[in-house]
């Protein structure tokens, strides 16, 4: 097994950064492809499950995808059982939300992923673990500065 240390530490920072990512991602893949929940399916539940229905247009926008993308995905978790769809009270439009089903399928699919991460902050500890989210969540929010000025 490859140690963070074995890592290429005379490489330089970003490319350090990237082949920990790689690696990061490849076992997080190991774990996706175990989960009957499709990416998209998940990233739909994710949104939804804070109780707030939402619209195809808010949904698209939360997610930064077309609204035909969106269209397409909600459909099929519709036809699935995972979503339930609505008339907005005054509108035309739908409004989307889980179902009991989709709920149960979200927290189960999202569970041991979720206890990994815990047991992971745990043995880090608590100062690490602290340091590890507050530098991590900064480095995100820089990198999609980063990377939103690409896309203007």
């Amino acid at each position: 097994m490859t140690t963070t240390d074995q890592v290429g530490t005379e490489l330089r920072r970003e490319t350090r950064l990237a082949a920990l990512l790689r690696r990061y991602e490849r076992h997080r893949r190991a774990l996706e492809v175990q989960s009957t929940l499709g990416t998209a399916e998940l990233r739909l539940l994710w949104l939804l499950t804070d109780g707030r229905p939402r619209t195809l247009r808010e949904i698209s926008e939360a997610l930064h995808l077309e609204q035909s993308t969106v269209n397409r995905q909600v459909n099929g978790a519709v036809q699935a059982g995972l979503l339930s769809r609505t008339r907005a009270s005054g509108s035309s439009s739908y409004e989307f939300s889980p179902t009991a089903e989709g709920r149960d399928t979200f927290d189960r699919e999202t569970a041991l992923p979720l206890a990994i991460y815990a047991r992971v902050l745990d043995e880090l500890g608590d100062d690490d673990a602290r340091r590890l989210l507050e530098l991590l969540g900064r480095f995100v929010d820089l990198y999609g500065r980063e990377a939103d000025r690409r896309e203007s």
